[in-house]
């Protein structure tokens, strides 16, 4: 089905890294009239990308009907074809990788793209998703993570647990985050060596990780906060893992 495989994207960053990106085939851009300069810089940064875009200048109202919805467009929408994203096998080819993190059926577009977002800043090489329920790309995701999904490998997985007993069959270590665990997170991490290849698991937003996958890490770990307090955001857990991941790979001291 061709139109399950095209998205609308909108918002600056989001749109601009799609058009920066070689592997992203967008059909058609549409700019809003009245933001004459900022048409300008867009239209230059086609020319230096060498992207030939049929562009359409429309109005609010138009955006709103191809959308369907109100958002925070800042005047720019491409249509495009979704990425092609590979099988996480390819991941076992990519020798300079060593951080990864997997998606267990977290759902919340927001959250999602926000990983995206932590992931790009802290040097993260690769994030595997599920075939099934997840979301591996939407326009609401595309948004939220302000063009790090153009940049971030991504690859999907047809079944979570498999890929894991793969991935640690090929010398990985798979570290699951749970608010129950009794492992301090940065306990784990600082004790891993510069040439250890680990990925972390996060879980869904009020779930958290399956138990089957649970079983099949070879650590779970938390991150300790304030006693009487709930788990943390997801995207809010996944920023400070990759920030100490980050710390211990460059070695940046407190």
């Amino acid at each position: 089905n061709l139109v399950s495989e095209q998205v609308f994207i909108y918002g600056k960053h989001a749109v601009l890294a799609a058009i920066a990106n070689s592997k992203r085939v967008i059909d058609s851009l549409y700019l809003l009239k009245e933001n004459k300069d900022f048409n300008l810089d867009v239209k230059l940064l086609l020319n230096k990308y060498k992207v030939d875009i049929n562009i359409k200048y429309i109005n609010n109202n138009f955006i709103d009907s191809i959308l369907k919805k109100r958002v925070k467009h800042q005047g720019i929408v491409a249509k495009s074809n979704k990425l092609k994203l590979n099988n996480y096998e390819q991941i076992f080819y990519k020798y300079k990788f060593k951080n990864g993190v997997i998606i267990d059926s977290i759902t919340d577009p927001n959250n999602v793209g926000a990983i995206y977002r932590s992931a790009k800043a802290f040097g993260i090489d690769f994030i595997i998703n599920s075939k099934k329920n997840a979301i591996t790309e939407n326009n609401a995701l595309l948004n939220s993570a302000c063009g790090a999904f153009e940049t971030v490998n991504t690859y999907v997985a047809s079944n979570i647990s498999n890929a894991i007993k793969s991935l640690i069959s090929e010398g990985w270590w798979v570290i699951g985050l749970d608010h129950k665990a009794k492992i301090n997170i940065s306990d784990i991490i600082n004790k891993m060596k510069q040439q250890d290849k680990f990925i972390f698991i996060l879980g869904s937003e009020g779930k958290g990780i399956r138990r089957l996958i649970k079983e099949n890490c070879n650590f779970l770990a938390s991150i300790p906060n304030a006693p009487n307090t709930n788990s943390m955001n997801v995207s809010n857990a996944a920023a400070i893992v990759f920030y100490e991941t980050y710390k211990m790979r460059n070695n940046i001291i407190n």
